[in-house]
C-alpha cells in the first residue's frame, strides 16, 4: 500500500484520504514494531544484568563476610589497562582471541619472588587473560606503582576459575539458550542463583578440556532442587543442564558466628617458628617454617580443590582465599595442643552452612609438635552438590631443609628405599610402606624427614598422590592457576625429567577424600550425619639415617605386597578396598540405607531418580531380559556380587561406567542379606517414573515438589510473569487489529 501511495505521488496524482490513512497507520505500525524490538532488547539486557548482579553478590561476598586484608584496594579496570598497554604483552597477544579474566594483588610472600622488580606487599598484581585461540592462559605481573608489566608468560594447561569479568558473558550465553529458557523462563534475571559461578568440567563432554563454568539456580518450580547450567565459554554454548538433589534443612551445629576477618601473622612456640598470610586463591600460605632455628620449608599452600561427582560426570575446580570462590570464614585460629600447636582457617561459601545445597566448607590446618614433627591437614565437610563425591586438595610444599639447596629424595618401593634422581609421581601413598610406616624420605645433610599419609577412613578408602619436582620459577611460587579437571594439572604437566638430587625440591600432595551421602549423609571418615567431616593428614616425622629393611622384614613386606593386588589408576568412585566393614540390617530398607544404595539408585519410594545408577523401580520386570541364558534372579544376584560383570544399558546423564558401584558387597553382605535383597528387587515391578527435565532434555513435565517433613513449609513456585517478547507481540497484534478496524471503517 505504501508503494501505491508513492506511485501516485510520483505520477502527480493526489492520494485519497483513504490511502493517506492507510499509509499513516502502516507507519504507526512500523514505529510500534521498532519500539517493541528496542524495548525487548532492553528488557533482555536488563534481565541479564539483573542475573549478573545477583551472582555478583556471591562473588563480592568475601569482602562482606571475611574482609580483605588491610590496605587491599584494587582497581581492576586500571590494572587491566596497564597490562594491555604493555608493548611486550601486546606482541604476545597480537592476532589471538583473548579475554581479560582477573587481577589480584600479590601477598608479601608471593611478591618476594619479584622483589628485584620493586614488588612488595600489595603493590603488584597477578593478571590473567584467557587465550581462546590456543587455549590456556596468558599471565603477567604488573607493578601497580610504576604501571609496568615486569614479566609475563603463557600457561597452556590452565583453565581459570569463575570471575566477575567473565560472569556477564556466561550469563548472556545461558540466557539465549532454549534449554535454559524452558526451565527458568525468558527472564533469567527473575531466577535466583544458588552459588558463586564455578569453574567446572564434564568428563564426557568438550568441557573435559575446554574452559567452562557452571551457573546454578534454584528450581523455579519449587522442588528445592538445584538447576545447573554448564556454559562452554570457548564455544559460547550451553554444554549441559541438569538437576541435583533437594533436601530439607539439617539440624547440624552451625559454625561459630562470624568473627573478625582472617589474620595474617607469625607464631613461635615449642621450638617452631612460622609465619602465614592469606592469599587470593591458594588458601593460607605458611611461610619460612623453622624448627630450632633450622629452615624446614619455605612455603605450604593449597593451589586448588577438585570436587568430583560421578553422577554428572564431572566436577568443580574450587579455590580458597580472600578473592576465591570459597572465601575465608572467621578468624585464623591458633590452638595449643599441649605438645605443639596448630594454625587453622575455615573457608565456606555461605554463612548458612550446612543448610544449603552445593555449599562447601573446607578447613586448612598445619600442626607443629615439640619433637620436630609437623602435619598438613585438610578437612572437607558435606553435603556438597550431590550424593557421591571425591574431594582432592592440591597441597604444594616447597621443602627447604636447612636451606633451598642440596635436598635428597628417597622413595620406599619393592621393600627397599631407593634414591630418586629425577622428578616423579607415586600412587598410592598408603601402601607398600617401610617397616616404620613411611613412603617418602627427604633430607639435607643430617636433617632428615620421613613422610606418610595417615589412614583416617574406617573402610580403608584412603588414597593419595605424591608429586616430587625440582623447584622452577613460575611453577607455583606465585598464584596457582587451576588446570583441566581430573588431570592432576598442575603439577603433572611440570614433570619433565629434571634432576632432584642436590636440588631445591617441591612436594605436591593430593589426597582423595571420598564421600557417600544420602539417608543419612555420610562422609566416610566420620559417619556422623550431623557433622560429616572428611580429613586427610600428611605427616612429616624427623628421623635419622635411612635404614634398609632386614632380610626378614623385606621378605615379609614382599609377601604382604604379593597378597594385595597392586592398584592401578584409581576409579572415580568410593569403592571400598581394604578391611571392608560388614553392612548391618536384616530388612531390605535397613540394608539399602546402610549400604548406601539410595545414594545412586531409585528403588520404588527409596532414593531419588536421575542420580548415578539406573532406576531399579521396575527391575523385576526387566532383569530376566538383560543377559541371555540368565534368569531374573541370577542376573540380580550377579549384579550385587559382581557389578562389573554386566553393565546396565543406560544410566542418568551418561552411559553406565565400570567401577562406580562398590565391588565388595559379596564380602560385606551375608548370604542371607543378599538373598533378601534379590527377593526385594525381584518384587520391584512398578511403573517407570515420570520424566523430569534433566541432563539437557526438554521434557515438558516438571517434577512435583518433594514431600517435606512436619513443621516444614514447601517452597512456593516462582511467580508466573509474561516474558517481554510475549508482551511485545500482544502489543503489535493490538495495534495491528486497531489499524485494520480503522481501515475497514474508512474504506469508502
Amino acid at each position: 500500500m505504501v508503494s501505491f501511495v508513492s506511485v501516485a505521488i510520483i505520477r502527480g496524482v493526489r492520494p485519497s484520504n483513504y490511502h493517506r490513512r492507510i499509509a499513516q497507520l502502516l507507519i504507526v505500525n512500523l514505529i510500534v514494531i521498532g519500539l517493541v524490538v528496542l524495548w525487548n532488547r532492553g528488557q533482555a539486557q536488563e534481565s541479564v544484568q539483573l542475573a549478573v548482579a545477583k551472582s555478583q553478590a556471591f562473588l563480592d561476598m568475601p569482602a562482606a563476610v571475611a574482609g580483605y586484608p588491610a590496605g587491599y584496594v584494587l582497581d581492576v579496570a586500571a590494572i587491566e589497562q596497564m597490562a594491555l598497554s604493555d608493548k611486550t604483552l601486546q606482541a604476545t597477544i597480537a592476532g589471538k582471541d583473548t579475554e581479560f579474566v582477573s587481577a589480584v594483588r600479590l601477598t608479601a610472600g608471593e611478591a618476594r619472588y619479584w622483589q628485584d622488580q620493586g614488588c612488595d606487599r600489595l603493590n603488584c598484581a597477578f593478571v590473567t587473560l584467557y587465550d581462546y585461540s590456543e587455549q590456556g592462559t596468558i599471565e603477567a605481573i604488573v607493578n601497580v606503582d610504576s604501571g609496568q608489566v615486569i614479566g609475563h608468560w603463557t600457561n597452556a594447561a590452565a583453565r581459570p576459575g569463575g570471575t566477575s569479568q567473565i560472569l556477564p558473558k556466561a550469563v548472556d550465553i545461558a540466557a539465549a539458550d532454549p534449554q535454559v529458557r524452558a526451565i527458568l523462563g525468558a527472564d533469567i534475571g527473575a531466577a535466583d542463583p544458588t552459588m558463586i559461578p564455578m569453574s567446572g568440567w564434564l568428563m564426557d563432554n568438550a568441557c573435559r578440556e575446554e574452559w567452562c563454568v557452571d551457573l546454578t539456580f534454584h528450581d523455579p518450580s519449587g522442588t528445592g532442587r538445584i538447576f545447573h547450567v554448564f556454559v562452554n565459554l570457548e564455544q559460547e554454548i550451553v554444554a549441559r543442564t541438569f538437576y541435583t538433589r533437594a533436601r530439607a534443612d539439617r539440624s547440624a551445629a552451625k559454625p561459630l558466628a562470624q568473627r573478625d576477618a582472617f589474620t595474617d601473622g607469625c607464631h613461635d612456640q615449642y621450638g617452631w617458628s612460622v609465619c602465614w598470610e592469606m592469599t587470593a586463591n591458594d588458601g593460607i600460605n605458611f611461610r619460612d617454617a623453622t624448627y630450632n632455628g633450622q629452615l624446614i620449608f619455605s612455603s605450604a599452600k593449597i593451589g586448588q580443590i577438585e570436587a568430583w561427582y560421578p553422577s554428572w560426570p564431572g566436577g568443580y575446580r574450587d579455590e580458597i582465599g580472600f578473592a576465591a570462590t570459597v572465601p575465608p570464614f572467621g578468624g585464623t585460629l591458633i590452638n595449643d595442643l599441649g605438645d605443639g600447636y596448630e594454625v587453622g582457617q575455615i573457608f565456606t561459601e555461605f554463612t548458612r552452612w550446612p543448610n544449603c545445597i552445593c555449599c562447601y566448607r573446607y578447613e586448612q590446618v598445619l600442626r607443629f609438635f615439640s619433637d620436630g614433627r609437623f602435619e598438613l591437614r585438610f578437612i572437607s565437610h558435606g553435603p556438597g552438590c550431590d550424593d557421591i563425591s571425591i574431594y582432592r586438595p592440591f597441597w604444594r610444599v616447597d621443602i627447604d631443609l636447612d636451606g633451598p639447596e642440596n635436598d635428597q629424595v628417597w622413595l620406599f618401593e619393592e621393600a627397599q628405599w631407593r634414591e630418586m634422581a629425577e622428578e616423579f609421581e607415586t600412587f598410592p601413598v598408603v601402601e607398600a610402606l617401610s617397616p616404620e610406616g613411611h613412603k617418602l624420605a627427604t633430607f639435607d645433610g643430617d636433617l632428615h624427614y620421613r613422610w606418610s599419609m595417615a589412614r583416617t577412613d574406617p573402610l580403608g578408602l584412603d588414597e593419595g598422590y605424591l608429586f616430587l619436582l625440582q623447584h622452577r620459577d613460575l611453577e607455583g611460587d606465585g598464584p596457582i592457576t587451576t588446570g583441566p579437571g581430573d588431570t592432576f594439572i598442575p603439577p603433572r604437566q611440570w614433570i619433565d625429567g629434571d634432576a632432584l638430587s642436590g636440588e631445591n625440591v617441591v612436594l605436591w600432595h593430593v589426597p582423595l577424600l571420598k564421600t557417600k551421602k544420602g539417608g543419612p549423609w555420610w562422609c566416610m571418615p566420620d559417619p556422623d550425619p550431623d557433622f560429616s567431616p572428611c580429613e586427610a593428614i600428611l605427616r612429616a616425622d624427623p628421623a635419622g639415617e635411612i635404614r634398609q629393611p632386614t632380610a626378614e622384614e623385606a621378605a615379609a613386606l614382599l609377601a604382604q605386597s604379593a597378597a594385595t593386588p597392586t592398584p592401578g589408576a584409581p576409579t572415580p568412585s568410593p569403592a571400598p578396598t581394604a578391611t571392608p566393614r560388614p553392612i548391618d540390617g536384616r530388612a531390605p530398607d535397613e540394608i539399602i540405607q546402610n549400604a548406601g544404595c539410595g545414594s545412586c539408585h531409585k528403588i520404588g519410594a527409596i532414593g531419588e531418580a536421575h542420580k548415578v545408577g539406573p532406576d531399579l523401580t521396575y527391575i523385576g520386570l526387566t532383569a530376566g531380559e538383560r543377559v541371555t541364558g540368565m534368569t531374573a534372579e541370577e542376573y540380580i544376584h550377579q549384579s550385587i556380587v559382581e557389578p562389573n560383570a554386566y553393565l546396565a544399558p543406560e544410566c542418568p546423564n551418561t552411559s553406565c561406567l565400570p567401577g562406580i558401584m562398590p565391588q565388595n558387597f559379596a564380602t560385606r553382605l551375608s548370604a542371607e542379606q543378599i538373598d533378601t535383597m534379590v527377593a526385594f528387587l525381584l518384587a520391584q515391578q512398578g511403573p517407570a517414573p515420570t520424566p523430569v527435565p534433566i541432563g539437557g532434555e526438554l521434557a515438558a513435565a516438571t517434577a512435583a515438589p518433594k514431600a517435606v517433613g512436619a513443621g516444614k513449609v514447601a517452597p512456593l513456585p516462582a511467580a508466573t510473569t509474561l516474558p517481554s517478547a510475549t508482551i511485545g507481540i500482544i502489543l503489535i497484534v493490538l495495534v495491528a487489529a486497531v489499524s485494520l478496524v480503522l481501515i475497514w471503517k474508512n474504506r469508502s
